[in-house]
């Protein structure tokens, strides 16, 4: 697979184990996704809660999903580019430190490049709302660039994040790589799609954050070097270094690098 390698080498190791995850919660995570901009989203997002519930335990873990396609993400723009077979994605959940209010405080902030120093820049810009009407429990658009690195690579791009409350416990984001060519590196590295749908909601009195992601990077190595569940283990490990950061500056303690 294309480019599979590069992301790898620009997320952190936390060693966890992943198996493929149960069909509810992948095609559950993809309705959601496709649905967040509907007014009745939150009849979705509450069934993707439950299944949630049923998977998260005291360690932060992992599944793998299957790759999108077109047909899937028809509704946001995206690049004709995409090579469908290539966006395998996975779901990543923990429990979290703290109050879905709590991580809500740092959703504005133009700076969000906190989470872990492999982010040279995550810049943030509110293009919907306003910080005062989000606290307050209304919708967040947002517009970012982001800079990731990892040794020789690094991975540029931009992406629409939006945020929605659902309730008063539940903090539902969306990502989503618009159409349009993202940046590429002496390297020839590319993000060419990418999806998410994720939630911060509390569940039995706990914080629980869930990300179901899907992406598709492309770069000069070897496709048929790599092994697609490592790379999603990579995947998964990287996410879960980005929880710990963020958790870590929500918190306000130091962020170890």
């Amino acid at each position: 697979m294309r480019g599979v390698t590069l992301l790898s080498l620009l997320v952190a190791c936390v060693e966890v184990e992943a198996e493929v995850a149960p069909p509810t919660l992948e095609s559950q995570s993809l309705l959601a996704l496709q649905r967040f901009y509907e007014e009745d989203a939150s009849e979705q997002i509450e069934v993707l809660i439950d299944l949630v519930a049923d998977e998260v335990g005291d360690e932060a873990g992992g599944f793998y999903f299957d790759p999108l396609t077109p047909e899937d993400v028809e509704m946001f723009e995206h690049s004709d580019a995409a090579i469908w077979e290539h966006t395998a994605g996975c779901a990543v959940f923990s429990k979290m430190r703290g109050t879905v209010a709590e991580y809500a405080t740092s959703v504005p902030e133009p700076d969000q490049s906190f989470p872990h120093e492999t982010y040279k820049l995550w810049s943030r810009e509110i293009t919907g709302g306003t910080e005062a009407e989000f606290l307050a429990g209304g919708p967040l658009d947002t517009w970012n660039e982001v800079e990731k690195e990892g040794f020789a690579f690094t991975v540029a791009y931009g992406m629409d994040k939006d945020y929605r409350w659902i309730g008063d416990h539940t903090l539902a984001m969306i990502s989503l790589v618009p159409e349009g060519e993202q940046p590429v590196d002496a390297l020839g590295t590319e993000l060419v799609v990418g999806f998410t749908i994720e939630l911060w909601t509390e569940i039995d009195g706990e914080l629980v954050w869930y990300n179901g992601s899907w992406t598709e990077i492309e770069s000069p190595l070897d496709e048929d070097t790599v092994d697609i569940e490592w790379w999603l283990d990579q995947l998964i490990d990287g996410t879960i270094d980005y929880f710990e950061g963020t958790e870590l500056h929500v918190m306000g303690e130091e962020v170890v690098e």
